[in-house]
């Protein structure tokens, strides 16, 4: 583990945004009444949605947590709301920006899916379900970096 918590950090970053955006997405899928997964149980659908969002969010879930730490350091915020806004914003934008570069890599005449594909795929669903879903996934992931990144924060030293 680093001195700055980046292994915990990141980690947390993946597998808590991976679930609050798995998690909100199934739920927004279930009261609109149509499953995600057809013939799936409503706690397997989810389990099926947060293991597909582990693997297709991986490397999303890792810039998100990058941008919102640089973010974050940048601006100077020390409270847990200014990450939680901060991740609300950035969590939709991510989504956005991240589906276009899929809608505009994946649809090409000609063009063969790669391994960037991915990395699309993810955001691409998320954004077909509802982009703003990202906002309150965002908001309780940040939260929960905020508390890594405080814990593994320079302390204050004793001038004495």
């Amino acid at each position: 583990m680093t001195r700055s918590g980046s292994l915990a950090y990141y980690l947390a970053a993946w597998i808590c945004g991976c679930f609050f955006l798995a998690l909100a997405t199934w739920a927004h899928a279930a009261a609109a009444g149509h499953s995600l997964l057809h013939g799936a149980s409503s706690a397997s659908n989810l389990l099926t949605v947060y293991f597909f969002s582990l693997i297709f969010g991986f490397l999303d879930s890792l810039v998100g947590g990058f941008l919102l730490r640089r973010v974050a350091i940048a601006a100077h915020f020390q409270r847990a709301w200014q990450w939680a806004v901060a991740g609300a914003v950035l969590a939709p934008l991510e989504i956005f920006a991240f589906a276009r570069w899929g809608d505009a890599m994946l649809w090409q005449p000609g063009n063969m899916p790669s391994v960037w594909s991915f990395f699309v795929l993810a955001p691409m669903i998320v954004e077909r379900e509802a982009t703003w879903l990202a906002a309150p996934a965002g908001a309780l992931a940040a939260l929960v970096l905020f508390s890594i990144h405080k814990a593994f924060g320079a302390k204050p030293t004793d001038a004495t």
